[in-house]
């Protein structure tokens, strides 16, 4: 099986899931928590900057890797071309790998990524 089209296991997906919902769940409770005990809030916080650094790599290595496939190998193309789909599944087909090359994503993530990073940084050593 060619590496580049390797899907990760189950497993590991579903840890990158509930490592993002954790983040998630984390963040939307701080203002609660500052106000029960200040000091956990604080570690509350940098799990939750860790956590989205983690979880927004994964999902901007899994977006480029995508673009990437679509791009080498052309796939806009060749679904253009193809015999023997029908319109619907053709266009269906083309609209998603479009929105995957145009899609504006892995700036987003890389963005997000590199703010939690900086965040942590801070925190840590300012």
């Amino acid at each position: 099986m060619n590496k580049e089209f390797a899907v990760l296991p189950k497993w590991l997906i579903n840890l990158f899931l509930w490592i993002g919902l954790s983040a998630g769940i984390a963040v939307r409770s701080l203002m609660l928590l500052n106000r029960a005990n200040p000091a956990a809030a604080v570690w509350v916080w940098r799990f939750a900057m860790a956590s989205y650094f983690v979880f927004f790599t994964y999902r901007y290595i899994i977006g480029r890797r995508r673009r990437r496939i679509v791009t080498n190998h052309d796939l806009i193309e060749k679904i253009r071309a193809a015999d023997g789909l029908d319109e619907t599944t053709r266009e269906g087909t083309i609209y998603i790998l479009r929105s995957i090359v145009r899609s504006k994503e892995l700036f987003n993530y890389a963005f997000i990524c590199v703010l939690s990073l900086i965040a942590l940084v801070l925190d840590f050593f300012a």
